[in-house]
């Protein structure tokens, strides 16, 4: 009698209650990522082993399922989707209307060794936000449509937050090789920060080691002081490092006043080595690993024959949240309805609390609404372009009244309303 054939190891069927929670979890994240503006992406499961070889990192790629077609070319099952993404931009997106909001469900392939959370087939949920040139709204935009997610499905989460750009512009003033700057960020991912320092020492000297490891100790506090002790070392990247300083002092603050549990950790770099400066990893209560992370590539364009652009995305691990999510408290989600542009031109945290509040009302009422700040003008166009419905305009004026001015996309006309009876507005027939 023929033996029964089992699934390769690091893979698994679901059936049952574990399928339907794997559907459930999906449609919703689904749902949140349309009420918040993003579109569908879908992407091939198999890619040439060189787009991952470019800028993956060392790890995913000794990871990594590969193969030769009957033609003999290179392929590679993807161990994740970004790369995927930057592809399929600039094959078929770069010329559409900026900023692109994409979200994909995938399934990814590593040739790691199984453990809880960690299989060698596994999916993951992603956002990814190209072309906006306000780099804190697009980074603030992505992490609170996955806290929006997790809180929907009932996950207790928080937020490490890091900044692998302060590395990269020291250890650049520094003279370090690309490929040994992976290496050290590799090293300091895994939490080997002696194995770091041994071999900038050797390649580098002890001096350069100690500058480029001591940053794992200092606080977010002490960071400024950092940069300035080491400004004539900087030299022309002085203003960059304190760039990436300020910009993760800003996001946090953000993060932490419109309700979000964020830390920093001076230490998360991340594997993947495309990342440019502010990244992130999601933590939550019952596992001791994180269930997703992202942060800033930007011009990894370049890297793949494009033109620089702004860019940045989150993966949640959805094998992960499955291990934790409490299925007995599962809802059925909403329906949506129109989709409405925020539109904020008050630059500062009083006018993104007040716009993101009304950003929140309207997706616990099913409506898509997407936050964005700058001109009203050149925004009404891009939402125009984008089949948006509905303007919700926001400016020092309006937050002073406690009002809003939405403004009918279809046929001009615009009206100003109590903040408290935007959804009245909305829904009434």
């Amino acid at each position: 009698m023929p033996k029964f054939i089992r699934t390769p190891r690091g893979t698994r069927d679901l059936i049952g209650l574990d399928a339907e929670v794997f559907e459930y979890l999906v449609d919703n994240f689904k749902r949140i990522a349309r009420l918040n503006g993003f579109k569908p992406i879908i992407t091939p499961t198999i890619e040439f082993f060189e787009l991952f070889s470019r800028k993956s990192g060392e790890e995913i790629i000794r990871s990594m399922y590969v193969f030769k077609d009957k033609a003999g070319r290179l392929i590679a099952l993807r161990p994740e989707v970004t790369a995927s993404i930057v592809r399929a931009y600039l094959r078929n997106l770069v010329g559409e209307p900026k900023p692109i909001m994409l979200y994909y469900v995938s399934q990814c392939f590593r040739y790691e060794e199984p453990q809880r959370g960690r299989y060698r087939e596994f999916w993951q949920l992603g956002l990814e936000v190209i072309g906006e040139r306000d780099k804190l709204n697009s980074d603030l935009r992505v992490i609170l449509t996955i806290n929006e997610y997790l809180e929907e499905i009932g996950v207790d989460h928080w937020f490490t937050v890091g900044n692998v750009g302060i590395y990269r512009v020291f250890m650049e003033s520094l003279n370090i090789s690309q490929e040994d700057q992976d290496h050290v960020l590799h090293l300091v991912d895994k939490d080997l920060i002696n194995e770091a320092r041994d071999f900038l020492s050797k390649k580098y000297g002890f001096k350069v080691a100690t500058i480029v490891t001591d940053i794992v100790g200092v606080n977010l506090d002490d960071l400024i002081n950092y940069v300035d002790k080491y400004r004539d070392l900087l030299d022309t990247r002085y203003n960059i490092a304190l760039d990436h300083v300020y910009n993760t002092i800003r996001f946090i603050e953000y993060s932490k006043e419109l309700g979000l549990n964020v830390k920093y950790e001076s230490r998360l770099v991340r594997g993947l080595a495309y990342y440019t400066g502010l990244i992130y990893e999601v933590k939550a209560q019952g596992l001791d690993i994180s269930i997703g992370g992202g942060g800033r590539y930007d011009n990894l364009t370049i890297v793949y024959g494009g033109s620089p652009e702004y860019m940045t995305g989150v993966a949640l691990g959805l094998d992960r949240i499955m291990l934790i999510v409490n299925k007995d408290k599962l809802v059925r989600p909403r329906s949506s309805g129109h989709r409405v542009i925020v539109v904020l031109m008050k630059d500062d945290l009083e006018g993104y609390k007040y716009s993101y509040n009304i950003v929140k009302t309207l997706h616990n009422h099913g409506i898509t609404a997407s936050l964005h700040k700058g001109k009203p003008a050149k925004l009404l166009s891009y939402a125009s372009k984008k089949d948006y419905t509905y303007a919700v305009i926001i400016g020092s004026k309006e937050i002073m009244e406690n009002k809003v001015t939405i403004k009918n996309l279809l046929t001009g006309k615009q009206i100003i309303v109590d903040k408290n009876k935007v959804i009245e507005f909305l829904t009434k027939p």
